[in-house]
């Protein structure tokens, strides 16, 4: 049912950005965690409702004489924004928001449980299609991550942080390093908005290990920019309601089985999967949408789909990685004791959750040859990541060093970058092996690795090829060619 046109509200869990050169805007609902892409007069709609701030007022009048827009036009786009809560009729009150939040909690409880989607190449950014058509359309520098610090309340045996110990008889030297201050990420947040910059991800070590975390997290959402964050949960224990209020697009929590002496054994702290499990609950209860982010060792190869249990319970989507990769710093603990050996991932491989699933289903989808004449990835172009101590590189996995923030603006580093251009020119037939051969196909080519390996992204990770050729030699199996 149309309503009149009448002053209308913004609300708190809102956020977005518009861009006046190209005419869009993308506009989020993170309650929902749930995006959307606005052109031309519906743009500049969006760019006039976020003008106003959270929980500002939306003259509708005024807005229908100031864009020029005839009142019968407008009527049907704003009862759109009203039903998908991107305007309101009034300001929530804590109780309307918690009332809105139980809503979405049960559709997001229906989603968990068909989490069973078609699959998805693991080359696609994790973007979703508002925000993919956002940036194809102003192409700035769109995303970021921040690795706030290495540091972290775990001390995960397979960690590939640079300085992290994986054993009793190893050293951390994870703090080993002068990190950004607050007024240095005010900053950079500052440049980057100047430069597009729409959503933010932010990693360690453990986020909430860095104390300042806090204040950037609402100096995000002062800046209307969408933001995820990646943590154990460890830190976040009781503070948890502060973090729901501060509207994550997404939370990532680590869980690597439910089986608490297999978690705990990974993370090497007593009592980290409860602490885990708490945190989950309670942002569950927020209707916050969350990932649990597993990734399949030896130690859990046996368990880790319980964690596919507690996803449906907590309304979470699993996220399973079987690429698991040596330290960045070249320690090889982890091709060495924890990687499956082949047996071990043919099996793993047949589970549909996993990144590089194979199976029947998807025979004529995956072993696609790879285009020597285009780049092997897209980091570096739209976004990039910033290092504990300031470093700009193009990926958190591709430490390739452009500049650093300490010394240089974003905008100095990045304008005429001998570095940056070389590789955003690259393709794949300058590479010396990546794309040659059959089982190249089946290979989740990552150039940060080959670069923490060899110093180049040119020369191919010996972990890329091993899980390359195993994923190659099961689809053989399974398509009756061997």
């Amino acid at each position: 049912m149309m309503y009149k046109l009448d002053k209308m509200y913004r609300p708190e869990w809102t956020c977005g950005k518009y861009n006046k050169e190209h005419k869009c805007a993308i506009y989020y609902n993170l309650i929902e965690g749930i995006s959307y892409y606005f052109e031309d007069e519906s743009a500049e709609i969006i760019n006039e409702i976020l003008s106003v701030g959270r929980n500002g007022s939306v003259d509708m009048i005024a807005l229908s004489k100031k864009l020029k827009i005839s009142e019968k036009s407008l009527l049907p786009f704003f009862e759109v924004l009203k039903e998908k809560k991107l305007l309101i009729p009034s300001i929530y009150s804590k109780a309307d928001i918690m009332a809105y939040r139980s809503m979405s909690k049960q559709q997001r409880k229906d989603e968990a449980k068909s989490f069973n989607k078609p699959y998805v190449d693991p080359s696609i950014a994790d973007m979703d299609s508002a925000e993919i058509d956002y940036t194809l359309k102003v192409n700035g520098v769109m995303s970021v991550m921040f690795e706030l610090t290495y540091t972290c309340s775990e001390q995960c045996i397979h960690c590939y942080n640079i300085g992290a110990a994986h054993s009793k008889e190893e050293i951390s030297h994870r703090a080993d390093r002068i990190e950004l201050d607050i007024n240095d990420y005010k900053r950079i947040i500052d440049e980057l908005e100047e430069l597009g910059l729409f959503r933010v991800c932010i990693t360690g070590g453990d986020p909430f290990s860095k104390a300042i975390v806090w204040e950037i997290l609402e100096y995000l959402y002062k800046k209307d920019i969408a933001f995820d964050i990646f943590t154990n949960g460890q830190r976040l224990l009781g503070s948890e309601e502060r973090l729901a209020f501060l509207y994550p697009k997404l939370v990532g929590i680590s869980i690597y089985s439910a089986d608490a002496q297999v978690h705990d054994s990974i993370t090497r702290v007593k009592g980290s999967l409860s602490k885990s499990i708490a945190v989950m609950r309670t942002l569950s209860e927020y209707a916050i949408p969350m990932y649990l982010k597993c990734c399949v060792i030896k130690t859990n190869k046996e368990t880790y789909m319980s964690v596919y249990k507690l996803a449906e319970e907590f309304n979470a989507v699993p996220q399973i990685e079987i690429n698991v990769t040596d330290s960045l710093d070249g320690n090889k603990y982890v091709s060495q004791h924890l990687r499956l050996d082949e047996p071990e991932y043919e099996v793993v491989m047949q589970d549909k959750h996993v990144s590089l699933y194979v199976g029947p289903d998807v025979l004529d989808i995956i072993g696609q040859p790879k285009s020597l004449k285009a780049n092997a990835c897209k980091a570096g172009r739209n976004t990039f990541n910033i290092t504990p101590e300031g470093n700009l590189t193009p990926c958190c996995s591709f430490h390739l060093v452009l500049g650093n923030l300490k010394k240089q603006t974003i905008k100095e580093i990045i304008d005429k970058n001998e570095k940056l251009d070389w590789w955003l020119n690259l393709k794949l037939e300058s590479y010396e092996v990546c794309g040659r051969y059959d089982y190249c196909a089946f290979c989740n080519l990552c150039p940060g690795m080959n670069y923490a390996e060899h110093g180049t992204p040119l020369k191919p990770a010996e972990n890329s090829c091993y899980l390359a050729k195993i994923r190659y030699n099961l689809f053989k199996k399974i398509k009756g060619d061997v």
